[in-house]
């Protein structure tokens, strides 16, 4: 409500205190988090680094990870969300409770979001031995998507992981990316390889290569 002239006066005071408050309004409107405009106003600045994701963030998550298109490359449905969901990713994925298929989904959607660091989260979700494989094997997948060849040297060591998900994930996704150094590494490993799965997996890869 405004206040009425007669209650201003000729103060200078109150005058400079009312423009100094429209000036913090629209700085929080132009710089404050990301949010929808039914979500609860941004936190002090002293909490501005690391921002909490809102609930109407995890929602919207939540509900992009249930539809049957929500994996990448459909980014342009991801990064309207903002770096935010990352984070909710990550803790959707290593929350136990959540079905196995609905984390996987939410690793393989990292690929997606729009946060500078998304690569590097999956390597060290990819690179930690306490990741669950069928995570480990979406990882693989995720970054190959994100960093494309640049994931290469990341990925190759994996052709060779104990588990048998992994491996699959590996072969198919370095024989997406190609290149001669993937060539070599596939024929390499092919004599070596026991387990029919992922010889298949291992061929797959090397017909992507050469069509």
């Amino acid at each position: 409500m405004l206040m009425p002239t007669a209650a201003l006066g000729n103060s200078r005071t109150g005058l400079a205190a009312l423009r100094h408050g429209a000036v913090v309004l629209a700085v929080a409107l132009l710089f404050g988090p990301g949010a929808p405009p039914q979500a609860a106003p941004a936190e002090p600045a002293s909490q501005a680094s690391s921002p909490q994701p809102s609930q109407a963030l995890r929602t919207q998550v939540v509900s992009l990870l249930e539809q049957p298109d929500a994996l990448p490359p459909y980014g342009a449905r991801w990064q309207p969300l903002g770096p935010g969901a990352l984070g909710v990713l990550q803790e959707l994925a290593s929350n136990p409770k959540i079905p196995a298929a609905q984390r996987a989904r939410a690793v393989t959607s990292m690929a997606a979001v729009d946060h500078p660091q998304a690569a590097d989260h999956l390597r060290v979700l990819l690179e930690d031995a306490s990741t669950a494989p069928p995570l480990r094997a979406s990882a693989v997948i995720a970054l190959s998507l994100r960093a494309g060849t640049e994931a290469i040297p990341t990925l190759l060591p994996f052709l060779q992981a104990p588990d048998d998900q992994v491996r699959i994930a590996a072969a198919r996704a370095l024989g997406r990316l190609g290149g001669a150094q993937v060539q070599q590494a596939l024929e390499e490993r092919l004599p070596f390889e026991r387990e029919p799965l992922v010889r298949e997996a291992l061929q797959q890869g090397l017909t992507f290569l050469v069509p």
